[in-house]
């Protein structure tokens, strides 16, 4: 099993005993940043071509490996994309996330703390939330095991147009089931911003 197996968010409360909650608009009211002229220029050519064609492939790539080049603009992190990220597997978390966010400057490998997981899909945002969950625990028993017990690890489910964003805290995942659009990407970076 890894982390792609989890399919369901039922799966997730019976085999890792995660609590679903949801919540609406949790991250309303957190001020966008102002993103770099870079960020505005690399956007205005890569978000169209990117939901243009549509893949995962292309989303990941022209748009949230964008982002998270720009969140390392405003706040000090390294990032890791599609990088081996095996915790347990015995519980099925195994795997490599499309995005994982540390608070170090180590780019060679991951450190703790692990921060926010990203899974950035096709289409329905739904069907990735068990599979970021599912990397989300894994962060929390990596910090745990490093010794670094963070109280909250977030993350992201992203189709590039729309971003949803989820909190693990005590066992128990927090689903804002608001979707933010991406607008001029000030706001989903802010968002990121405020977990770190």
């Amino acid at each position: 099993m890894a982390y792609s197996d989890f399919k369901t968010l039922d799966q997730i409360n019976e085999k890792l005993g995660i609590v679903i909650n949801e919540a609406n608009k949790i991250y309303s009211n957190i001020e966008p940043v102002e993103v770099s002229q870079w960020f505005i220029e690399t956007m205005k050519r890569a978000y169209t071509k990117a939901i243009t064609i549509g893949t995962e492939v292309a989303r990941q790539a022209l748009i949230v490996d964008q982002v998270l080049i720009e969140l390392e603009e405003h706040v000090p992190i390294s990032f890791f994309l599609g990088t081996t990220f095996n915790v347990d597997s015995s519980k099925g978390l195994t795997g490599a996330p499309d995005g994982l966010i540390s608070k170090s400057h180590n780019q060679l490998y991951i450190i703790s703390p692990v921060i926010v997981l990203v899974e950035a899909k096709k289409g329905d945002l739904g069907e990735a939330l068990p599979q970021c969950i599912a990397e989300m625990e894994a962060a929390r028993i990596f910090n745990d095991r490093k010794n670094n017990n963070i109280p909250t690890v977030y993350g992201v489910v992203t189709n590039g147009e729309l971003w949803q964003f989820i909190s693990l805290k005590d066992n128990t995942a927090t689903i804002d089931v608001c979707s933010y659009t991406f607008g001029d990407g000030g706001k989903i970076i802010g968002i990121l911003k405020s977990f770190i």
